[in-house]
């Protein structure tokens, strides 16, 4: 009877190997889907967005202990058996007729790959033939180091980790490179029964395995007795475990750019494309943020009944979103800085009113208003706003009503504007939920705005006008490091410099004026803000910056819309954005103080490379005199000796963004103009600045950031000076930083 079930085996085996021999596997079908990983611009890893958690990493990457480990385990004669293990099957089928059941497997690693891509785990003679076939033609296609490979980083490990990288992330928060001998035993005992051997269901039964694991790699020969005995002794430290959205950081802004990749690429890309998403935010402010926002809302949680608040920080001269903090709680999923209608913004409305009427009406914050009673019909009642204070205040300069966030002047000025003209100066400067025709605009009298948006919108002053548009991701590339896209911040000039130059006025006198609103903040040098608290306290705001550096708005109220106690904007609001200013402006600036070095380096290369190629084409000029042949021309020269760049029509140097014709033009290395458009240039960016709006940086590929010692493969690049890299890379950092 054995015997017939062996030749009834084989016989459709056969069958089944002409049947499925025209299916000749390729590398795509192994392709498993990987993680999308979501890096700050200071390099550190954000979070990773998967349905299954895995990142395909080399074999060469992959540490010899494992790889032995694993072929000691699950296939010892891996190198030997060309797919499928002759002896391993009569062993098993042995052992299952014997038994009446199946109980062994005996699959070869090769077996293994085919079932997990191709197959199901479905325990079946049929299926242990298909996976068998398959396994034949797998072999006759890779090499055994490329199976053993995609083997690595298919196969499940327990605890939600596809693959050896992200299994030694689950389990020892490191790369897998990185692991031990007795680390690389654990993870090899895992596949055989991960839901028990995991170190996190069962830490005993997981040693015991490693354990096993050792010893069958001693037997096998690939260690020493005093290894494995090393090995037995070592303690592993196995990290907890946490899952999806608990294990990233800064989780709101997170989701946010997850949102954004979902949009452009899709959901598939996302959960699964193994895209490296490179974003503008900054690890140390986001953390300075989260915790000046939370101790400013504890501070006043039963005094001022304030229970929840937001945070976010951008550079208002790039739009980079540097922090954001969507909850005091980060286990939210709301993210109040970008998710709902947004809430009333008070007062912090009114420098739209003021804006347009300098812009449009010619106004000057010394510009006097009457603060008196005044009233509007509103169907059969009529309407008589009031002052926060109750009180009148008479006459009164704009910039006085600005400090102190009088609401009367406001209204007046807004009436003679036009609530429509308000309205489009709030929407060019970043305003997106739709806004209402009625005169309570004025005061902040609408459904309600975004933290970001009003963020950004305040970005414009501190931008010399010039409003950019908040940008969260700078680029996005595959897994191999390929560029897929990139992305730019664009500016447009919204108000005159004389407008902007009206409004910074006015809002330093509210933190400068010992009756400003926002005097709490006095302390951070030149520093420029607006609070805003409506009427019924639901909502207090404090929204400010630092010219050219960095701007933040500070939310601050309760979900349910019960109102808080006197929670003022310069109360609450203000010594929240004060504590996080403090701290991370010099991390602005030494960011700054890094482009500008890296930026005097590339001008003395510059200038060097200028004279190379100067005294190399004088050099070819007296060549041509000799021999009576001409120089080669641009178009001719060896393309390395050649470079594109976009000059200004007008002005024939170098374009910035400001320029509003260009072209692109071929110069001989060296005689390329050098100097950018001063024409065009904007009131911010004069002199030396004009000159350095784009630099050649050096860069490692990897990870876009400033080639360090250690990166394999730096290049150079031209960068425009607001996408210049924050640091120097850390992925080839031998430190593990």
């Amino acid at each position: 009877m054995i015997l017939i079930g062996i030749g009834a085996s084989v016989g459709i085996a056969l069958g089944l190997f002409i049947n499925l021999s025209g299916a000749i596997p390729t590398e795509g079908d192994f392709q498993a889907p990987e993680a999308t990983s979501i890096y700050s611009s200071d390099g550190v890893l954000l979070g990773r967005v998967y349905r299954e958690d895995r990142t395909n990493v080399n074999l060469k990457d992959i540490p010899k202990y494992l790889r032995d480990a694993t072929i000691a385990t699950e296939d010892a004669r891996f190198y030997q058996h060309s797919g499928v293990d002759i002896r391993g099957i009569a062993r098993a089928l042995w052992q299952n007729l014997r038994g009446g059941r199946l109980a062994q497997g005996g699959s070869t690693i090769t077996q293994q790959l085919a079932r997990n891509v191709y197959l199901t785990h479905q325990r079946s003679l049929q299926r242990k033939l298909q996976e068998a076939v398959l396994a034949i033609l797998i072999e006759r296609n890779y090499n055994k180091d490329k199976i053993l490979e995609l083997y690595l980083n298919r196969v499940y490990y327990g605890s939600g980790a596809f693959g050896v990288q992200a299994a030694s992330k689950v389990y020892f928060g490191k790369d897998v490179k990185d692991l031990s001998l007795s680390e690389c035993a654990l993870l090899a005992g895992l596949p055989q029964l991960p839901s028990l051997y995991s170190p996190h269901v069962d830490k005993k039964a997981a040693f015991d395995r490693r354990n096993k694991v050792l010893q069958l790699m001693e037997e096998q020969g690939y260690i020493t007795h005093d290894q494995r005995v090393q090995a037995k002794k070592e303690n592993i430290h196995i990290v907890p475990r946490v899952l999806g959205r608990d294990a990233y950081k800064a989780p709101h802004f997170v989701s946010y750019v997850a949102r954004f990749i979902r949009q452009r690429y899709g959901d598939d890309a996302l959960h699964g494309g193994g895209l490296r998403v490179f974003t503008t935010l900054n690890w140390e402010m986001q953390k300075i943020a989260e915790k000046a926002l939370r101790e400013g809302v504890k501070k006043h949680e039963r005094t001022r009944r304030v229970t929840e608040g937001c945070f976010v920080c951008i550079d208002p001269t790039s739009g980079y979103i540097r922090a954001m903090v969507g909850s005091v709680d980060p286990k939210s999923h709301w993210n109040r800085c970008v998710q709902g209608p947004g809430r009333q913004p008070g007062s912090a409305f009114k420098v739209f009113v003021y804006a347009a009427a300098f812009e449009e009406c010619g106004m000057t914050p010394y510009d006097r208003v009457i603060d008196s009673y005044i009233s509007f019909p509103v169907g059969r009642k009529r309407w008589a706003p009031k002052n926060y204070d109750n009180r009148f205040h008479g006459v009164v300069t704009i910039k006085r009503a600005i400090a102190e966030s009088i609401n009367i002047p406001a209204i007046k000025v807004c009436q003679k504007v036009g609530v429509n003209t308000v309205i489009k100066y709030a929407e060019m400067m970043g305003i997106t939920t739709p806004l209402e025709p009625y005169l309570t605009i004025a005061i902040g009298g609408i459904r309600g705005a975004h933290p970001l948006d009003m963020c950004s919108a305040y970005g414009t002053f501190a931008n010399n006008g010039v409003h950019i548009d908040p940008l969260a991701v700078t680029r996005v590339t595959d897994s191999k490091g390929r560029l897929i896209e990139d992305f730019r911040p664009e500016g447009e000039r919204v108000i005159s410099e004389r407008t902007n130059n009206y409004m910074l006025e006015c809002l330093r006198a509210v933190v400068t004026s010992r009756r400003g609103t926002g005097y709490a903040v006095r302390d951070v040098p030149n520093a420029h803000g607006k609070t805003g608290t409506t009427n019924d306290d639901r909502d207090a705001w404090f929204i400010g910056f630092v010219p050219g550096k960095l701007v933040a708005a500070c939310w601050v109220g309760n979900d349910n819309y019960k109102p808080m106690r006197r929670a003022y904007g310069g109360i609450v609001c203000a010594p929240i954005w004060r504590e996080f200013m403090l701290n991370a402006v010099p991390i602005h600036d030494e960011i700054q103080r890094k482009y500008k070095q890296y930026a005097d380096k590339t001008d003395e290369n510059r200038k060097a490379d200028k004279k190379r190629n100067t005294d190399r084409t004088e050099k070819a000029k007296d060549d041509e005199t000799k021999t009576g042949e001409p120089a080669n021309a641009p178009d001719q020269q060896d393309e390395s000796e050649v470079v594109t760049v976009r000059v200004c029509n007008e002005s024939q140097f170098l374009a910035t963004s400001h320029c509003p014709s260009t072209h692109t033009e071929r110069f001989l290395r060296g005689t390329e103009p050098t100097t950018y458009c001063s024409i065009h240039a904007g009131n911010n960016v004069t002199g030396q600045e004009s000159q350095r709006e784009e630099e050649i940086v050096t860069v490692c590929p990897d990870s876009g950031m400033i080639a360090g010692p250690n990166c394999p493969n730096p290049v150079r690049r031209r960068v425009s000076i607001d996408k210049l890299p924050d640091q120097v890379c850390s992925v080839h950092n031998r430190s593990g930083r």
